[in-house]
């Protein structure tokens, strides 16, 4: 806890939705309790898992990483917590970004292992994008992007022998998947979102927690600066015109407007999950489906990577299952 007496000297740099001012040591201690509180309470970390940290070097990794070592420190359990990147081929973007992680890292003594979409799909993100283009096809970077990321972190954590992946999703990249999901009517992606993801388990699929799903990006930026992390805010240059960058400019706005909307959408989707989750299995069943081609689990005959690989290769495919919902799953 921070010393009262140098707590008073302080300016605020942080106001609460119900008015009070928090100095930097104070806010520290705010955003801190409220990760760990968030783990205890959605029971996120169990003592016997062993963790995958995704990692992008961005300001979201970066904070789940920090703090999820620091608690698994109080328990002596850190030693059980690994980072895994994913290269995706960006031109004068990743490459800064993994430097800096590589140095993060070091510094917190915390294995890092590197997976490549040029090394599992023979091409880099720039290449496959490039190819879509020439094919004139309305298929987004980040429909790309989502569909390849998670099948090399799910085999990336599974490689590694982990128990649990740990993401960076706050509580605005969850508001924007939710309403992403609701306006593209995908309403069997809903019941899989959530402090920890997916509805029925399976040994091929590694569960994802989120720590930061009750802490705003404005928390996250914040808790970053005052640690001092050197870390770059850039955005990828492909998600600028997304759906998704459009839904999160909208909550931004409503946000400042309505303050608390974004915690309100969180904790209104927080009430219905159990009914969701409950229909989903009324509805699907708990037997969990596997990829005719990769053999990974999937809910169709051929899983959206192997497909979008069809369509990027010049196979016989429409790519009619793959969204752009599908990166937070």
């Amino acid at each position: 806890m921070s010393n009262p007496l140098m707590s008073k000297k302080l300016p605020a740099v942080y106001k609460m939705q119900n008015g009070k001012l928090l100095n930097k040591l104070e806010f520290i201690d705010y955003f801190e309790n409220k990760v760990f509180k968030t783990i205890k309470k959605f029971n996120l970390f169990d003592l016997n898992d062993k963790f995958v940290v995704a990692v992008s070097g961005g300001k979201d990794s970066i904070t789940v990483l920090y703090l999820a070592q620091k608690y698994l420190k109080r328990k002596n359990l850190h030693k059980n917590l690994i980072a895994l990147a994913i290269n995706e081929g960006i031109e004068d973007y990743r490459e800064h970004t993994l430097e800096f992680l590589k140095e993060f890292c070091a510094k917190l003594d915390v294995e890092l292992h590197i997976e490549s979409y040029k090394e599992k799909y023979n091409k880099t993100l720039d290449s496959s994008i490039k190819i879509l283009r020439d094919k004139k096809t309305n298929i987004s970077p980040c429909n790309i992007c989502g569909t390849f990321r998670r099948t090399a972190l799910n085999t990336g954590a599974r490689k590694l022998g982990a128990t649990k992946v740990i993401t960076g999703h706050n509580l605005d990249d969850e508001g924007q998947s939710i309403l992403l999901n609701m306006m593209k009517n995908n309403y069997k992606v809903l019941p899989r979102l959530g402090p920890s993801n997916g509805v029925v388990g399976d040994e091929m699929f590694i569960p994802r927690v989120k720590p930061l799903y009750l802490c705003t990006e404005k928390e996250v930026r914040l808790y970053t600066i005052i640690k001092g992390f050197d870390v770059g805010y850039d955005e990828c240059p492909y998600s600028k015109d997304s759906f998704r960058s459009n839904l999160a400019d909208t909550l931004n706005i409503l946000e400042d407007k309505h303050p608390g909307i974004k915690s309100s959408l969180i904790n209104f989707y927080l009430t219905i999950q159990p009914t969701l989750r409950e229909q989903y299995v009324k509805e699907e069943g708990t037997l969990v489906t596997h990829c005719t081609k990769c053999g990974e689990p999937s809910q169709r005959k051929v899983c959206n990577t192997c497909e979008m690989r069809a369509i990027i290769d010049g196979e016989n495919s429409n790519g009619e299952n793959s969204d752009e919902n599908n990166a937070n799953q």
